[in-house]
């Protein structure tokens, strides 16, 4: 499905910039609704739609939507500045999204109904604990009071999807680390919805959880197909609807699989990209005007550090993307081994 939907987009002009990253006409955005469509489908066809199930693809449909909206408002407002509404220059200065603030409204305002509803009807929920790496949950596990544990979920559904949306910089650079986070939750997912697997490794047994293998796997099929035609140079981008879809879905799996502190290992990537933000911002505000990374998000940064050490940035970017491929995949099997053997 994918060239023709790429040829749709490019026939709508469903871009959002003026030039591309060695390219002569930038890719369409919005590449993501098509894979968060795919994987809708695909998880309502073949896996069985629990509380779980529902739960993740509801914050997949609702963040995609909001992340729709963004990419529509950045289209029409490079239209603008075609016809001459406003300038290029103020396009560049401004956001040229919907706000910030209208962003995270919507985000907590979904996750947080979503996270209410899973806590209500989801049983291994409603004990509000949090398991630790390292220990076994039989030894400690930190309990919080029911309202707060919703609101830890709905936090952690929307710091990873902000986490991912702040990695979709490069070409290619926020799918690995979606699809090894994909792939972890999947895995865990399957090992703890079965009784004797659970009780041999020592993880918790959460009944219907062996689900979430059917929607990671959905996940992770879309994600590689994808990959195809956005290695670089890229022929379209995922657009802030696949980011913050599949962001906060692998966040809300994280959060059903009990292994929401791993989800600072696995999803490493997207855990620095986020703080280098808001480092900066903070570090700016803090110093008057001081910055402590030379651009930020991380990748920005690591593009500036770079800058005369190669003739081509499309050189810098691939070397950036690829080392972050691989610091995603090392860090998933370091999940891996934290999770089922160390403990």
């Amino acid at each position: 499905l994918m060239p023709s939907w790429i040829a749709f987009l490019r026939k709508a002009d469903a871009t959002s910039d003026f030039e591309g990253q060695a390219h002569t006409k930038p890719p369409p955005i919005m590449g993501g609704l098509l894979l968060v469509a795919v994987v809708l489908v695909v998880a309502l066809l073949f896996a069985i739609p629990n509380i779980q199930v529902l739960a993740i693809l509801a914050i997949l449909a609702s963040y995609a939507a909001v992340g729709a909206l963004d990419d529509i408002a950045k289209i029409r407002t490079k239209r603008r500045v075609r016809i001459g509404a406003i300038t290029k220059q103020q396009w560049m200065e401004k956001a040229d999204g919907i706000s910030a603030r209208l962003r995270l409204a919507l985000y907590f305002g979904f996750s947080l109904l979503v996270a209410w509803a899973a806590y209500r009807f989801v049983p291994h929920l409603q004990d509000a604990t949090i398991a630790i790496p390292f220990v076994k949950p039989s030894v400690f596990q930190l309990h919080l009071p029911g309202w707060a544990f919703v609101v830890f979920m709905s936090f952690v559904v929307a710091a990873t999807a902000n986490g991912a949306n702040f990695t979709d910089g490069l070409d290619s650079l926020v799918t690995v680390p979606l699809v090894t986070c994909a792939i972890f939750t999947g895995v865990v997912g399957y090992i703890c919805g079965n009784a004797i697997w659970s009780a041999y490794l020592l993880v918790p047994h959460l009944p219907g959880v062996d689900e979430l293998l059917i929607v990671a796997g959905a996940m992770g099929g879309a994600l590689m197909a994808y990959l195809w035609y956005n290695a670089p140079p890229a022929e379209i981008y995922m657009g802030d609807s696949g980011s913050i879809g599949f962001g906060g879905a692998i966040g809300m799996m994280f959060v059903f699989t009990k292994a929401e502190m791993f989800l600072l290992v696995v999803g490493f990537v997207f855990l620095a990209e986020a703080l280098s933000v808001a480092l900066q911002i903070g570090w700016f505000k803090a110093t008057g005007g001081k910055r402590l990374f030379r651009m930020a998000p991380l990748h920005h940064h690591f593009q500036k550090l770079m800058d005369g050490n190669y003739r081509r940035r499309s050189d810098i970017n691939s070397k950036i993307i690829w080392r972050f491929h691989l610091v995603s995949l090392f860090m998933l099997l370091l999940g891996l081994i934290l999770f089922f053997k160390v403990r």
